[in-house]
């Protein structure tokens, strides 16, 4: 936004250099608050990947110890 002529002030004062600053500081916060939402993300989704390999490789044990069973079942 361009500040009319009116509203800017030279030299700035406390008040706008503090200003200034905070907006600065919450920016940053922001964007580190952003990159490690993104990191626990990718993270998390990386887990659930692991985990429904493991499912499914559990699965296909339980589904082969059933198959063992019926096959003793009918010996």
């Amino acid at each position: 936004m361009i500040r009319p002529a009116t509203e800017i002030e030279y030299p700035a004062s406390d008040a706008q250099r503090a200003r200034a600053a905070m907006l600065s500081r919450l920016e940053m916060l922001n964007h580190s608050s952003k990159a490690l939402m993104a990191v626990i993300a990718d993270r998390i989704g990386a887990e659930h990947v692991d985990d429904a390999c493991r499912v499914d490789e559990l699965t296909a044990e339980q589904e082969r110890l059933i198959a063992n069973m019926r096959a003793l079942v009918k010996s």
